[in-house]
């Protein structure tokens, strides 16, 4: 049981994490959300958001544009499932296909060490290769979270990249022009959004709850701005 004399919260706080599946670093973040929320009192929601619309115009290289295709597949299936089953849907749907992207025996298993040193090109040519075999994948996840089997289809449709639009837009901003430069974002409480925080692996425990009073601390606190290591990010461990 949490103690609120010494966390100061008394009613779940909530907590919107927006989500592409295809990143690595948003599974981490949404695993500790997810386990802190067993050990403080916290209701998460999840949205989605495409990476697509964060990088920029596509490459001229071929093999970019072809991976700048592929990748918003699996985040529009997250958009056609909360417009035809409702916004409660995309967290368990996220959480099947991501587990399948990204823990051990997934899509993306030992991706990072695969296009180690590799240029820009070829990292997009290895990453497309594998984005090919998503559609499995994804249909995949839909089954296992009883949802209908044609939502599949709207990985190959760019009618729902509105809808990620409006999603997108949704991220709080105190008034200021959006400059979200990745996911995850997190809003705690509704308030403004925030990139990150971008971690190594998921804490567990009683480490996920202090990993989180510290964060919530920040992101509560007007005068915060920006936090961030100056040293290069290391390969992800997001297992499980």
């Amino acid at each position: 049981m949490t103690d609120d004399r010494t966390h100061g919260v008394t009613d779940p706080e909530e907590v919107t994490l927006w989500v592409d599946p295809v990143c690595a670093w948003t599974w981490i973040t949404y695993k500790w959300l997810r386990e802190a929320a067993s050990v403080r009192p916290l209701s998460l929601s999840v949205r989605p958001t495409g990476l697509g619309y964060l990088e920029g115009a596509p490459g001229l290289d071929k093999e970019h544009a072809r991976f700048l295709e592929l990748a918003p597949g699996p985040v529009r299936v997250l958009a056609a499932a909360a417009a035809g089953h409702g916004a409660q849907s995309v967290g368990p749907l996220y959480e099947a296909v991501a587990r399948r992207f990204h823990a051990p025996g997934g899509l993306y298993d030992g991706l990072h060490e695969r296009v180690r040193g590799l240029s820009a090109e070829a990292k997009r040519e290895v990453q497309a290769s594998l984005l090919e075999q998503a559609r499995d994948v994804v249909a995949e996840a839909l089954d296992e979270r009883g949802l209908p089997a044609g939502l599949v289809a709207s990985m190959g449709s760019a009618e729902w990249d509105e809808d990620l639009r409006t999603a997108h837009e949704s991220i709080p901003r105190d008034g200021a022009e959006l400059d979200v430069i990745g996911v995850p974002v997190v809003s705690v409480g509704g308030r403004v959004g925030v990139f990150g925080p971008v971690l190594r692996s998921a804490p567990a425990g009683e480490r996920a709850g202090a990993l989180w009073d510290g964060f919530a601390a920040l992101v509560r606190e007007d005068a915060f701005l920006e936090l961030r290591r100056v040293t290069p990010r290391p390969v992800p461990t997001p297992a499980g």
